[in-house]
């Protein structure tokens, strides 16, 4: 399905979203200048997004994607810790940072698998009668 036309944004834009406990969603819009520096060759074709935990400042998980994509998934390196992601172009032999993105909180799961398991004894003698 060939991509809708649309307005390009006056501002870059890099948005983190929680898909789900496993997933983030990573959204990204360039406006027309930076745009037109990657078709005219400033920047590589590819772009790096870079996941890193706030809690300890770590780069947690690192994807590669075409410019143009404007989105792609990201897994969840640990529920329950707070994320965000970066934006880097590669110009001039090195990867240049060009965006941050807002922070996202990795949901948890429903508890841990112990916990979900768990029944009280008055479930198992209900379950027995």
């Amino acid at each position: 399905m060939p991509e809708l036309s649309r307005p390009l944004p006056a501002e870059d834009r890099l948005v983190l979203l929680p898909k789900n406990p496993g997933a983030f969603f990573i959204f990204w819009q360039l406006s027309a200048g930076r745009s037109e520096a990657f078709l005219a060759g400033a920047f590589s074709a590819e772009i790096e997004l870079r996941l890193t935990c706030l809690d300890d400042n770590a780069v947690a998980s690192s994807i590669k994607a075409p410019w143009q994509a404007g989105r792609c998934y990201a897994a969840v390196p640990a529920q329950g810790r707070t994320y965000q992601v970066s934006l880097y172009a590669f110009r001039n032999g090195a990867w240049e940072r060009l965006l941050e993105s807002n922070q996202a909180a990795a949901p948890a799961a429903a508890g841990m698998a112990e916990d979900r398991a768990y029944a009280s004894l008055e479930f198992h003698k209900k379950v027995l009668e």
